[in-house]
């Protein structure tokens, strides 16, 4: 068999196969004798009728098996022969039986790139790992108390900073009520009734709330609002808006003292020093999970600055759309309108595309060095991953395993349990060095 191999840019091989005719007539008989056994021609007992009569009857159904068969089997062999590591093959043309029964074909192969691993055995990085203290659980108490708070009506005075006011207000623009102006208005920015607004900086719009401070209960005021040339609105940038303002009410939230009647509402059963402490291990557990990421992230970022290599584009492009579907859904989540998404389509693409490549370069890297390190994945490590998607994507479990399993998803799930344990092996090879100016944490 002759095999002539050209390699191409982005991880392509072309594969030209010549099979001799020899082989392909050995194979023929073969075949033919495999539908003289099975075929059911009136006049002759089964895998009695003879040969030339098999191969008149059934010389289209015996020639297209004979391709298929010899294309596969000489592909895995030229394959092999070449010492070629495929990912997929995308496409086989070029296939001719000729008179001489001899057949030639072409196949074009995505193949893993070839790159030097670099060292992985001590990778020196600069991370800070934040301690938990007493001033960060005092934070996270600040916040559990705010859910708790109850409000007062700020009596005999104007309305201040901080302040929770209560108010109607309605928004014009050339003369015109806002939502009639100007298309896809959030309503917010048209107007409210009885509105709830805390009066702190950049409330609703920037100058908005300066507008309010100093009012008294019951007062109107008509006021403009200049919107920047970068506003996120394009039908509003540069526009200048004008509001009408009826202070209803001030109130002043109060905060729940911070004793144990708060820690027992907070977390049932706990008193305050308990709660402190579920807090504190809470903090601590957080910081050691972004460290030991911050160790991850570093780790493959140094080996990637230091190992260059050609990627196949087609793979670049599938993770690309994968990315982009997760940033559109993401966007959705948060409330931006498709409108808005789609004026920023192309730098989300061009985000999309440049996550692409390194996520791409860090699965081959990956990929090397486990098969280097011979790590494997078990049956246990694959059944956690299972439960882990299945309940991020909130699929049942049973859903998800068939669905994988008719996708041919099983051997990407293997890949995943490799990845994530090569990166806990470079993980462990870090040796951390606190940033200039940072302490090193006891």
């Amino acid at each position: 068999m002759n095999v002539f191999l050209e390699n191409q840019p982005n991880c392509i091989a072309k594969l030209r196969v010549e099979v001799p005719a020899e082989r392909v007539r050995k194979e023929r008989a073969n075949v033919a004798g495999d539908f003289q056994r099975e075929a059911r021609i009136p006049g002759y007992r089964p895998g009695k009728a003879p040969r030339p009569l098999i191969e008149t009857r059934f010389a289209k159904q015996i020639r297209e098996e004979l391709i298929q068969k010899l294309v596969r089997e000489a592909l895995s062999e030229a394959i092999k022969e070449k010492g070629l590591n495929v990912l997929s093959v995308s496409r086989i043309d070029g296939t001719d039986l000729a008179d001489d029964d001899t057949l030639k074909f072409q196949a074009t192969a995505i193949i893993a790139p070839e790159f030097e691993l670099p060292d992985y055995s001590k990778i020196p990085l600069e991370i800070e790992q934040k301690s938990v203290g007493e001033t960060d659980v005092d934070e996270m108490l600040e916040r559990f108390r705010e859910p708790h708070a109850s409000f007062v009506p700020a009596e005999g005075r104007a309305a201040a900073a901080a302040d929770f006011a209560v108010l109607t207000y309605a928004a014009t623009l050339d003369g015109k009520p806002l939502a009639e102006a100007a298309e896809n208005v959030p309503p917010q920015l048209s107007g409210r009734r009885n509105a709830w607004l805390h009066l702190s900086e950049n409330t609703l719009l920037p100058g908005f709330t300066e507008q309010i401070i100093g009012m008294e209960v019951g007062a109107e005021k008509t006021f403009p609002i200049h919107l920047p040339a970068e506003f996120g609105h394009e039908g509003l940038a540069g526009k200048t808006l004008e509001y009408k303002v009826e202070l209803h009410a001030i109130n002043v939230r109060s905060l729940p003292p911070l004793d144990d009647a708060l820690a027992a509402k907070i977390e049932p059963g706990t008193t305050l020093a308990d709660l402190r402490e579920r807090i504190a291990a809470r903090l601590k557990d957080a910081a050691e999970h972004q460290f030991e990421n911050d160790k991850r992230r570093g780790a493959i970022k140094s080996l990637l600055e230091k190992t260059q290599f050609e990627l196949p584009e087609e793979y670049v492009s599938r993770e690309a759309r994968g990315i982009l579907n997760d940033i559109v859904r993401e966007n959705q989540a948060r409330g931006i309108s498709d409108e808005e998404i789609r004026k920023h389509q192309d730098e989300l693409i061009g985000a999309a595309q440049e996550g692409a490549r390194d996520r791409v370069r860090s699965n081959f890297l990956l990929a090397r060095i486990a098969a280097k390190e011979k790590l494997e994945a078990t049956e246990a490590d694959l059944t956690t991953l299972v439960m882990e998607l299945a309940y991020r994507y909130e699929i049942p479990v049973k859903k998800f395993i068939t669905d994988l399993r008719k996708r041919g998803g099983v051997e990407e799930l293997r890949e995943q349990v490799l990845a994530r344990k090569a990166l806990d092996l470079l993980a462990a090879n870090v040796t951390v060095t606190p940033p200039a100016g940072v302490s090193a944490q006891a």
